[in-house]
């Protein structure tokens, strides 16, 4: 039966610790130093012995196809690990698609990332079969739904008197500045789907801080970055902090490394109470956020 091929794709990641250099490889184009391997696998280690973003997408796969219904199928496709972009759609051809989708998990455009989706599922095919690439979707109001929910659950965490005094801070991976200056839309669209979060909440007290910038990195990278950003919420008095992963469909080494043991760490020396909104993952309300944006394509 004919049917319209989804390809949820993500950057990938190393599902066991040997995994992590092949990867790495992958990822930066060379293969990394063995210094650099063998400390990024110590990170890993530390968050379970792998990625969990492959097994979260591949989830997610399977309860966007059962909300889509019998016309459609998804697959996980990998920018830098197996199955590749090129496999799924591969795949999807095989199995009878009519038509392939590829939806780009990052809500938010940027060469960074997005680039490389898209420079990954353009070539495909022989042009025979009709394609269809979704760089953004940051202003479907069902993704801003979805994070409503779980910057509200977040709070609650909080003691009542606490959460009322609680600062949010909204993070997402930071980026050269110079891409931003090129005319990459990557921070504006960030900060507007922060701003109606915030005012769908009523937030108050609240910020917007980037995270994870390049370890080696030597040129300017979006900042404020959030240990900077802790320091200063702690000089204005306040005592608790709720972070929200925004720039993150799932989790990753980003949320579960960065945040929640980096970050973590840093707010305890500070004496802040620190906790984090869950990510969004298989969350209901964001499955149908996907299958909102495929539908409207």
């Amino acid at each position: 039966m004919s049917h319209t091929a989804i390809i949820l794709i993500a950057l990938g990641g190393p599902r066991n610790l040997d995994d992590v250099a092949p990867f790495m490889t992958a990822f930066m184009g060379r293969p990394a130093p063995p210094p650099v391997v063998s400390a990024i696998i110590e990170r890993y280690k530390l968050i379970g012995g792998k990625s969990p973003l492959p097994d979260l997408v591949k989830a997610q796969a399977k309860f966007l196809e059962k909300e889509l219904g019998n016309r459609f199928r998804v697959y996980e496709g990998y920018r830098y690990s197996s199955p590749t972009v090129s496999e799924s759609y591969e795949q999807a051809v095989r199995d009878g698609a009519t038509r392939v989708i590829g939806l780009s998990l990052s809500p938010f455009e940027t060469e960074v990332t997005t680039g490389a989706y898209r420079s990954a599922f353009e070539p495909l095919g022989d042009g025979t079969i009709r394609k269809t690439f979704i760089p953004s979707w940051h202003d479907n109001t069902l993704f801003i739904d979805a994070w409503e929910e779980r910057v509200f659950d977040g709070l609650k965490r909080f003691r009542p008197g606490q959460r009322k005094f609680a600062v949010v801070i909204f993070t997402s991976h930071s980026i050269p500045t110079r891409y931003i200056a090129a005319g990459d839309p990557y921070q504006r669209q960030i900060e507007e789907t922060v701003k109606r979060i915030v005012e769908r909440l009523h937030l108050q007290l609240w910020r917007m801080a980037w995270q994870s910038k390049g370890a080696r990195a030597t040129e300017p990278w979006l900042e404020p970055e959030v240990e900077p950003t802790l320091d200063k919420i702690k000089q204005e008095g306040y005592e608790a902090v709720l972070e929200v992963p925004v720039g993150f469909t799932c989790d990753n080494m980003e949320t579960l490394y960065d945040i929640d043991i980096v970050h973590r760490s840093h707010a305890k020396k500070l004496g802040i109470e620190f906790e984090r909104a869950e990510s969004l993952n298989t969350s209901k309300r964001f499955i149908k956020t996907l299958a909102d944006v495929i539908k409207n394509v």
